[in-house]
């Protein structure tokens, strides 16, 4: 039976887990991948590296969680922001606009999260050399979504025939590719680049005749 001291020292636990994750994510995006040290987030957090130890197995573990955490806090925030448009009986029209504009949304209004991500994503090596966030993970995690975005436009006649792999690859390099644009241009006028691309991807998509 779990005591109210259990559950006070699990909810203590779990927001001290949550602050290193967001001190490793500030150090990465300030220092970059090969400058993220264990005593760099330590020293950030204001706790002992031997806390850091004591929550997170390796350094490796704590980057995982980053990267899983920025993820989370980007479907959460396409959640809030989006949620008329990405409702569960959204057309796929209007799903592939919600996609597109959270995710350029989001990467615009935290960049130093974003700036994080990209390097881990492209630093990060499993002990054989290989990266972690590889062509599996990026199957998993980002096309996925799209590929069923696009089937189903064109089941429901709004999409004309194309591959939905080729799409949803074209789809995530331009998301890719605006991460780096803001980052290197904080001044870019986000709205009238998602505007831009959700224009481009609807005429790309859709299917002639359809309003």
């Amino acid at each position: 039976m779990r005591t109210n001291r259990d559950s006070a020292e699990t909810f203590t636990e779990t927001a001290r887990r949550a602050q290193i994750v967001d001190c490793a994510i500030r150090v990465v995006s300030r220092h970059g991948y090969a400058g993220a040290s264990l005593s760099r987030v330590a020293e950030l957090a204001g706790i002992s590296k031997g806390v850091i130890t004591y929550h997170f197995a390796s350094k490796a573990e704590i980057l995982e969680a980053a990267v899983a955490e920025v993820f989370a806090r980007g479907a959460e925030y396409a959640r809030t922001h989006w949620a008329d448009v990405l409702a569960d009986e959204a057309e796929p029209r209007q799903l592939l606009r919600g996609y597109l504009e959270s995710n350029l949304g989001y990467i615009a209004a935290h960049p130093e999260q974003i700036n994080a991500v990209v390097e881990i994503i492209r630093g990060h090596r499993s002990a054989d050399g290989s990266p972690v966030f590889g062509s599996d993970w990026e199957e998993r995690e980002t096309f996925g979504l799209l590929e069923q975005i696009f089937r189903a436009g064109q089941e429901a006649g709004q999409f004309r025939e194309f591959s939905p792999r080729v799409m949803a690859i074209a789809v995530r390099r331009v998301i890719d590719g605006f991460s780096f644009q803001v980052l290197a241009h904080p001044q870019l006028d986000v709205a009238a680049f998602t505007a831009e691309v959700v224009e481009l991807f609807d005429r790309a998509t859709r299917r002639e005749g359809s309003a």
